[in-house]
């Protein structure tokens, strides 16, 4: 049965969607024993590309979701077209021609890309049949029983696009920072957080909606507070797991990665954007609130890019 782990192999050749499990041997350095371990291969083909994907998605499946539970026209259409016109071109660009694109969509019974892409496209179409009436299109009457079912279908579509980067990576045995059930859970926290945020911001600058403000505060708050545990929870496991997880983990915490992770993605992403938040629910200030949608998308993107970077397999034995 061909699989997403098997694809990280098969597809590098052809620069298909999965990053090579015959990446150049390297050496991890490990700080904290002053030691260079040499044995453990880094995946070397998802990077920046990859990584905007997964970001993109993310953002513009939670900003239509939570757009859609709003009632807001605007921020599920902006939320339709990040994913459509954003994410496909980070997909377009990484895979280099559009006859990849179609492939790598041919195989949902077996493969979370499959699915994810095929989620994308159910969202985009879907998504714009509902919005189609709140901009005076009649291709389906609002309110009718085929709207509430286009409804569900766009909301279902939605919430695969935003956890199905999260199943496409955990779908990797051999690289053991991301074979975990945390990522997809990860991912779909992300995703609401940065909807939530986004959602707020368009909001608060257009003054409307102080039910759905006061909502997304807490909401945008209590989420926060969740990817800190998340995260915190899932590098101290990946310590305690295989020695080609403590390597990655070690990458983010104390190694090659530290600033990066601890500065950009804990501290600006999580802890900054908690302090302006929290700041924001006092004063109101709109700025602050943009300030902490700036630090909300550093952090979102950066633990993201960097868990791609750290991608260790395990030594060849």
């Amino acid at each position: 049965m061909t699989t997403d782990s098997g694809a990280l192999r098969a597809e590098t050749a052809r620069k298909g969607y999965a990053p090579s499990a015959d990446a150049f041997r390297v050496g991890v350095l490990d700080r904290d024993k002053d030691a260079f371990v040499v044995g453990y291969n880094t995946q070397t083909e998802w990077a920046w590309l990859i990584a905007t994907a997964f970001f993109l998605g993310k953002l513009g499946g939670g900003l239509f979701t939570v757009s859609l539970f709003l009632d807001s026209s605007p921020g599920m259409l902006i939320g339709i077209l990040i994913v459509a016109v954003g994410k496909s071109a980070a997909h377009l660009l990484y895979l280099g021609r559009w006859e990849r694109f179609w492939r790598a969509a041919m195989r949902p019974r077996t493969s979370w890309i499959s699915r994810g892409l095929i989620a994308m496209g159910v969202m985009t179409v879907f998504g714009l049949l509902y919005l189609a009436p709140s901009f005076g299109i009649p291709i389906i009457a609002k309110g009718s029983a085929i709207w509430e079912v286009t409804r569900a279908i766009a909301l279902a579509a939605a919430f695969v696009v935003m956890i199905y980067d999260g199943f496409v990576m955990s779908a990797s045995p051999s690289i053991a920072l991301w074979n975990t059930s945390v990522l997809p859970v990860l991912c779909l926290s992300y995703s609401l957080l940065g909807g939530a945020t986004l959602a707020l911001v368009m909001l608060s600058v257009t003054g409307t909606g102080a039910l759905g403000v006061n909502t997304l505060e807490a909401m945008e708050i209590s989420l926060i507070v969740a990817n800190l545990v998340i995260v915190g929870s899932y590098i101290s496991t990946m310590y305690t797991s295989t020695s080609s997880a403590r390597q990655a983990a070690m990458m983010l915490v104390t190694g090659r990665y530290a600033a990066q992770f601890l500065g950009g993605a804990i501290f600006v992403g999580l802890v900054v954007f908690l302090m302006l938040a929290l700041l924001f629910l006092s004063t109101q200030i709109v700025l602050i609130l943009m300030l902490a949608a700036l630090a909300d998308l550093i952090g979102h993107f950066t633990i993201f890019f960097l868990l791609l970077r750290a991608g260790v397999f395990a030594p060849i034995v």
